[in-house]
């Protein structure tokens, strides 16, 4: 019992650190896509329309509070942006998501039949340092779209048994090489096929697509342009080439969770860490790579599904949209009811909502309300 009680208070305080970090960084996204709209001043009603989601989420709608529900304590009535790229709140609870879905159909085509194979597939395309975002998520996209749609592909996948597709994609930056965007792409197949022969016809169908949107760029690297793992039974990856992360050995998460990524080299940054302190890069760079990101990303989709796969797998309707997924997760019951200037106190604190929200989840919920209450009447002092 004591060992049980440890792990569960262990738990408790690790979730109330990652809520304090979550909070943290999305206090500074909104006070930096605010600031490049108002230059530093108060914003002007038309300004506040321009802004984009991720700098309105949170903000209060009508009765906000706090709900529980099944254990897990949580904010409830106010706008949430359903970004799956760029809201630290609301991005991995998107993707968790997908990765669940991702789950049950990599499950499915194993247990369907025992010779069924996965390949795990990475495409890189050359870039430079200066080169923006938006561009490089353009070839890379375009040039899986032409790849995909190409005759040479379906004969590919007719010989080699592709029959479904999942393609994600992540991105990265760092100081020496600048923005790095590239797919990840699961195979589903009916029969494992040899690796090194199976990348060698990708690798020409992949450089041929990339060459045919954008002539004046390097050729696809022979070495790193096309990456192909076998996935074992279980769906482990064979290969530690995506070992980075702590959820490394789920196919499902190496897929959905470019969120909980670190870049593969040295140095490199997944774009949530420019919303930290502690980076080898000062603020101002931080700030412009962030909005550049926040920009780039607007209604891009981060996981895509061949077109049968989701049917054939058994997943029943059509696949929720990223405002459904966040509009079925909140439920729960009001437990807390929350004044406007408490409300406001808590968006501007991230240790006090995390432990705010820890309180509530350990039953210890008129605790909870004495620390809101004299944090406010503490907050409404110092600014009068």
């Amino acid at each position: 019992m004591g060992i049980d009680r440890v792990d569960v208070r262990h738990e408790s305080e690790s979730l109330r650190r990652w809520r304090q970090t979550q909070y943290a960084r999305r206090c500074r996204s909104q006070a930096w896509l605010m600031d490049r709209v108002g230059h530093g001043r108060q914003l002007t009603i038309g300004q506040l329309g321009a802004l984009p989601r991720p700098a309105r989420c949170g903000w209060p709608l009508t009765g906000v509070g706090i709900r529980l529900y099944e254990g897990r304590a949580f904010l409830h009535g106010a706008q949430h942006c359903a970004s799956p790229w760029a809201c630290p709140l609301y991005t991995p609870v998107i993707r968790s998501r997908r990765a669940q879905d991702l789950r049950h159909a990599v499950h499915w085509w194993q247990q369907t039949k025992d010779a069924h194979g996965l390949v795990f597939v990475t495409l890189t395309v050359p870039h430079t340092k200066s080169e923006r975002l938006s561009a490089l998520i353009d070839l890379v996209a375009g040039s899986w779209s032409r790849m995909r749609g190409s005759h040479a592909w379906r004969r590919l996948a007719d010989r080699t048994g592709i029959r479904h597709h999942v393609r994600s994609m992540e991105i990265t930056w760092s100081p020496t090489s600048g923005w790095h965007a590239h797919l990840h792409v699961l195979l589903f197949t009916e029969t494992m096929p040899d690796a090194k022969t199976l990348k060698k016809s990708i690798h020409a169908l992949w450089a041929e697509a990339v060459h045919a949107l954008d002539p004046d760029r390097k050729p696809v690297s022979k070495r790193h342009g096309v990456i192909v793992e076998s996935v074992t039974d279980e769906g482990l990856l064979l290969a530690e080439y995506m070992s980075k992360t702590p959820d490394k050995r789920d196919i499902a998460l190496e897929m959905t969770r470019g969120d909980r990524k670190q870049g593969r080299r040295k140095g490199s940054l997944n774009p949530f860490e420019f919303l930290d302190d502690g980076t080898d890069i000062d603020e101002r760079t931080a700030r412009a790579l962030w909005c550049e990101y926040v920009d780039s990303t607007y209604r891009r989709r981060t996981i895509t599904w061949s077109r049968k796969l989701r049917t054939d797998s058994g997943l029943a309707g059509t696949e929720p949209t990223d405002r459904q997924i966040i509009d079925d997760a909140i439920h729960g019951t009001p437990v807390i009811s929350l004044t406007a200037p408490a409300y406001r106190m808590l968006r501007r604190s991230p240790s006090i909502i995390a432990a705010t929200l820890q309180l509530v989840e350990d039953g210890q919920i008129p605790l909870a309300e004495t620390v809101i209450g004299q944090a406010a009447d503490m907050d409404m002092d110092s600014r009068s």
